[in-house]
């Protein structure tokens, strides 16, 4: 019962600095914004995070969390390769769109930089490696059905795969308002464009 109250307390607190990471960015944000918004006194929101960082890295495992469960439950299904293509990028435009302030540290992450690591990091760690782990599965799926070329080094080609998928989002989500309108595309077809000439970059032969 008290680790479901604390879960609860948590999550409020998380929800409040997100919707504030959103609006002010993470360096604009103080503790204090994060007391007021989540109507948390300074002292209860430390006793559940001793950092705004370790609230930040629980806002990112969460996301992390949510797009793990469901790329972990599209690569297990009995799809073909090209299929399963489809819904994983649904998943991670999803991720994106949806967890916005989870996608965007989990792009500007760097483990270099980092002094020392906290369970929750740990955790994003974990998630991120089980994440890279069932895109790898796919894209071995992909070079079994032969549709995959047999030379990509898999874990490779998952990062670059991820990467892809990012600057694509991120060029609609930053430069949409003018692309869109001056190619006259819907966001849609432009999606649509892009991840078709990214899966051209993994296949033997390209999509029409």
């Amino acid at each position: 019962m008290k680790e479901h109250i604390a879960a609860v307390h948590k999550q409020t607190i998380a929800q409040a600095a997100e919707r504030l990471f959103l609006e002010r960015g993470f360096d604009g944000t103080s503790i204090s914004d994060i007391c007021a918004a989540s109507g948390y006194s300074r002292r209860t929101v430390y006793r559940y995070f001793d950092t705004k960082e370790e609230i930040l890295y629980y806002i990112v495992a969460n996301g992390l969390e949510q797009l793990r469960d469901r790329l972990t439950d599209i690569v297990q299904a009995e799809q073909p390769f090209l299929a399963k293509y489809e819904h994983i990028c649904k998943a991670m435009r999803a991720y994106y769109e949806h967890c916005p302030v989870s996608a965007r540290a989990v792009h500007q992450f760097q483990p270099k930089a980092l002094e020392t690591v906290t369970p929750t990091m740990k955790t994003i760690f974990s998630l991120g490696t089980a994440i890279n782990d069932a895109l790898a599965r796919w894209i071995e799926q992909g070079i079994a059905e032969g549709v995959v070329r047999e030379t990509a080094d898999v874990m490779m080609t998952v990062y670059v795969f991820s990467a892809q998928l990012h600057a694509l989002f991120d060029l609609v989500e930053t430069k949409g308002a003018f692309l869109l309108p001056t190619l006259s595309k819907t966001k849609e077809q432009f999606f649509a464009y892009g991840q078709k000439m990214i899966f051209n970059s993994l296949a033997k032969e390209p999509l029409r």
